[in-house]
């Protein structure tokens, strides 16, 4: 049998309705990429490189059978289907969705369009929080440090405040009291 990869996402918006962006892609993850098993709080924080406005930030875990070039080119798409448009220039700008592949279990991939982990995750503090929220045991494969270590010694000191909690599929899914007492998932 087949073994479910671990995938983190970190997702932005900057532009129109940031937390409209931010679910439509979260629920388009879970219908067309993998399982979204969790989703970190919402976050607002300044633009990272460039002057413009506030992006809305959040990362997710999912489950995928997928590879991560299948995983990156689902990714690209549905950031084109949301209304993302890729200028030439190599330049940081505003926009509407955008979505990085953060970690993909604990690998380590070199191509010319993926770089996993992300080579600026330990970096970017909008990365880093929302992250620590799915309270995951992930090991950064290159710095060989843990979450914790990375948010402290970031050198991103940048203000963030949450917004909101966010919801996804899997929390509206109401399973029966019986079922999960069978299962013991919940203390009797």
């Amino acid at each position: 049998m087949e073994r479910q990869n671990q995938i983190v996402l970190a997702i932005g918006s900057n532009e129109g309705d940031r937390l409209d962006n931010i679910q439509k892609a979260i629920a388009c993850l879970h219908s067309e990429v993998g399982t979204v098993v969790k989703v970190s709080k919402l976050y607002e924080t300044p633009a990272w490189g460039f002057d413009s406005e506030p992006f809305y930030n959040c990362a997710l875990v999912m489950n995928s059978m997928l590879s991560a070039q299948i995983i990156l080119d689902k990714v690209l798409q549905l950031e084109t289907t949301l209304g993302r448009v890729r200028s030439d220039s190599n330049n940081y700008q505003s926009r509407v969705i955008d979505i990085d592949v953060i970690a993909y279990n604990e690998d380590i991939i070199q191509t010319d369009s993926l770089q996993v982990p992300h080579p600026l995750m330990q970096d970017r503090i909008f990365v880093l929080v929302p992250m620590r929220d799915l309270n995951l045991d992930w090991r950064h494969p290159i710095l060989q440090k843990y979450l914790p270590e990375l948010l402290r010694v970031s050198e991103d000191k940048s203000s963030y405040k949450i917004i909101q909690n966010l919801e996804f599929h899997l929390q509206k899914i109401q399973l029966n009291h019986s079922i999960l007492m069978n299962y013991n998932l919940i203390n009797k």
